[in-house]
């Protein structure tokens, strides 16, 4: 992949910085860390593949002063988000550490940017920064990759959520940096509602299922989802409001051997099932369906409620610029919840001779001017102190839920084996959805799996 070794003018080049993303849009075979852009998604032009240059020796920082004027020396970084996106980030960061030089490289998420960086780090090459993602949290902090940041004062001053910590920690340590959040749950239209009668959201599963049989009743498709993503689904927000939130140490009990996937799946399972597939408000042919078929049939008002996610704000706004619509949780029989995960954060190479320019660069990205030089670059939703955009109307109220952590992906919990559980979590869901196998069933598919990946 192409390497550059960008010295930090104002126009120069750039890197990625914090928060998560599976480049430019929605990959659902990302755990959960997914990039948001206030544009339209697009494919972002890749570097081309350069892996033949060597990485130049760094340069020692300097040690002796922490003025922004007097620091110097090599940081080297392998980003998550490609040049023209981390342009604002390098620029304000330029403004502050003018005697810095970033040696850049970026890969693209998810896969790419993973191996890269395992390929680096075992050869004993790896940059000073990098990121941290679901899809290789275990693997960073059980090998000892990534410097711990829990005495650094974003860390302990409340700038970033506990959500953070939990997401990307490990036995009460924080080890990865990560200031926005992406958001998802159920979008209704507004209007339709109103046409119905519906003046409020439900605040339960029952009021939910009542609002889909008014809507059924008066000719109007209540909800899609083609069961397809294992972020964005009705199981996955139930589990955490049923289940997760009345003991937050229950993934880990399965780990161990003290509870089961079927014990703890079969509840929220079973109310998706007889709650939206028995009662017709969800079809088996849904199955079928594309993600774009679903966001196309709710922008233009064929159906009342979709299951969704923030990227898909821009494309509903374009297809129908005066929508009038929300983001919802799924509630359920006590509190909502909503999906979302937070993003890819920021990481310290353990072994990184250049502890200093990574700490102040980490520094940077948690203060207010970084953080918006971020939310320019990056779009993703900030949850950390210090710097509040204008989020869209659509998605405030849930990018605040999430921020206080009422949001659940499974992948976040899934801490070995991740990948194995996601495919088999999706399957055993579309099996259930289709009525070849019981809630029960698709529940104990799921410990089949971890007792046959754990077995290898």
């Amino acid at each position: 992949m192409k390497r550059k070794v960008i010295s930090l003018i104002l126009a120069a080049a750039m890197l990625g910085s914090i928060l998560t993303g599976c480049g430019g849009g929605k990959d659902t075979s990302s755990g959960g860390s997914q990039e948001q852009s206030k544009e339209p998604a697009e494919d972002s032009a890749k570097p081309e593949a350069d892996d033949s240059s060597e990485a130049e020796p760094a340069e020692a920082a300097s040690s002796d002063t922490e003025s922004g004027e007097e620091l110097s020396g090599t940081l080297s970084i392998l980003s998550w988000y490609d040049e023209t996106k981390a342009a604002p980030v390098l620029e304000a960061f330029k403004a502050k550490y003018p005697n810095v030089t970033v040696d850049f490289q970026y890969s693209p998420p998810v896969a790419d940017y993973v191996e890269k960086l395992s390929t680096l780090l075992y050869s004993g090459a790896g940059p000073d920064i990098f990121y941290m993602a679901l899809e290789n949290r275990e693997d960073l902090i059980k090998g000892n990759y990534v410097e711990d940041l829990s005495a650094e004062p974003y860390m302990a001053n409340g700038i970033i959520p506990d959500s953070v910590k939990t997401t990307y920690g490990a036995d009460g340590k924080a080890y990865s940096l990560a200031v926005d959040c992406w958001v998802g749950g159920i979008f209704y239209n507004k209007d339709i509602f109103d046409q119905v009668g519906i003046t409020e959201e439900p605040k339960t599963w029952d009021e939910l299922l009542a609002v889909c049989q008014k809507l059924k009743d008066a000719g109007i498709q209540p909800i899609m989802d083609n069961c397809q993503d294992a972020a964005v689904n009705f199981t996955a927000p139930l589990y955490g409001s049923e289940v997760k939130a009345g003991n937050a140490n229950i993934v880990q009990d399965i780990y161990d051997g003290k509870a089961t996937f079927k014990d703890t799946w079969t509840t929220p399972v079973t109310m998706w099932k007889e709650g939206l597939i028995d009662n017709g408000y969800l079809t088996a042919d849904m199955v079928g369906a594309t993600s774009d078929e679903i966001v196309s049939a709710f922008a233009t008002g064929q159906v009342a409620m979709i299951l969704s996610g923030s990227w898909n704000l821009n494309t509903i706004n374009t297809i129908n610029p005066n929508m009038n619509y929300k983001c919802m949780g799924v509630p359920g029989t006590k509190e909502t919840y909503y999906c979302g995960a937070i993003n890819v954060g920021l990481c310290i190479n353990s072994a990184s001779q250049n502890k200093e320019l990574a700490k102040a660069f980490l520094e940077f990205a948690a203060s207010p001017e970084g953080l918006e030089a971020q939310y320019k670059g990056y779009g993703g939703f900030t949850i950390a102190d210090g710097f509040t955009p204008d989020f869209p109307e659509e998605i405030k109220e849930a990018v605040a839920n999430v921020k206080e952590g009422k949001y659940y992906i499974p992948m976040a919990d899934w801490l070995s084996y991740t990948e194995s559980l996601r495919l088999t979590y999706i399957q055993s869901l579309q099996d259930c959805m289709v009525g070849t196998i019981t809630p029960e069933e698709a529940a104990a598919r799921m410990d089949d799996k971890l007792a046959e990946v754990s077995a290898e």
